[in-house]
């Protein structure tokens, strides 16, 4: 009974994510005249959201619910000492694969340039993610601003590229399928795929992988600033947290709300990775200009050129 109900913060006007939101939308919030008040950006574009003045600093006073954190999410390099986002829910991106039709037991990055499944694998449609797990195969940084290496990772994916079904944004759809044997795949995509395909696995590669999360921000122009912290502070709830994790697949920073996660979902490494899996994370990092280096080499891929 001490914990608000969502339908009492009235005034705050929510849109999920920066990039899901329809075109409008996302014109509205690249002005700041959007009349939304928070949104669910990926936290790699915090900074420069921040640059160009897109969302506000928090006032941390507001945000009591911050103290539930764990202790790796109340400083992150995305943004440190959450002055400008509050973390809401983070995954991981390796490889999925289906056992029904693959017999052996694949543990590396190696699995997605395997001639014998062609035409049954799939990339994620993501320029950072796709560049990230031919890096972190070369042994480099997911966040390299090396030419050198960005360039021996494009000839990579560009001998990948023959041998792959298509670059997706739905791994969720293509394996459940069947026409993917092998994916790049965010790990809580695939714990919902289990759901209708119960013989699909999920691993972060020997090489290591990627972490990401999505957070919560305070839009530039927002009309219920207080309102919106209310939000966010209600979503930082440990029951609120842990029913959102319930509900869709993904582990929340919260380490309040584990006391009140299913158990499976706490057992399941596809949703809640080992710490020694997530010690040989990375974590793509918003690089500025640099960010054309990757762009670049993308539509080389992309195009064929």
């Amino acid at each position: 009974d001490t914990i608000p109900k969502f339908e009492d913060l009235t005034g705050v006007k929510v849109t999920y994510d920066f990039f899901d939101t329809t075109e409008t939308q996302a014109a509205k919030i690249a002005t700041g005249n959007s009349g939304y008040d928070v949104t669910f950006p990926t936290s790699s574009y915090i900074k420069g959201y921040v640059d160009r003045n897109l969302i506000l600093p928090l006032d941390l006073s507001l945000l009591p619910n911050v103290v539930n954190l764990a202790p790796e999410w109340q400083d992150p390099s995305y943004d440190p000492g959450n002055q400008h986002s509050m973390p809401y829910m983070w995954w991981t991106t390796g490889v999925a694969y289906d056992t029904a039709k693959i017999a052996d037991q694949l543990t590396s990055w190696a699995a997605l340039w395997d001639e014998r499944w062609a035409g049954k694998m799939a990339m994620l449609d993501d320029v950072r993610e796709t560049f990230g797990a031919a890096l972190i195969r070369l042994g480099y940084s997911a966040n390299t601003t090396s030419d050198a290496e960005l360039d021996e990772a494009l000839a990579l994916l560009e001998k990948q590229k023959p041998l792959l079904r298509t670059y997706t944004t739905d791994d969720i759809g293509v394996l459940s399928s069947g026409n993917v044997w092998v994916s790049h795949a965010w790990g809580a995509d695939v714990y919902q795929v289990q759901e209708e395909r119960d013989t699909v696995v999920y691993y972060i590669p020997d090489e290591g992988g990627i972490r990401g999360s999505d957070t919560m921000v305070l839009l530039a122009g927002a009309r219920h600033p207080i309102a919106a912290h209310a939000f966010i502070n209600f979503m930082l709830d440990p029951e609120i947290a842990a029913s959102n994790t319930n509900y869709i697949g993904y582990m929340g920073p919260n380490e309040a709300a584990k006391q009140y996660i299913d158990p499976e979902i706490l057992a399941d490494p596809t949703v809640n990775p080992t710490q020694a899996a997530m010690a040989k994370l990375q974590e793509i990092l918003d690089l500025g200009a640099d960010e054309q280096k990757y762009t670049d080499r993308w539509t080389k891929l992309r195009s064929g050129g």
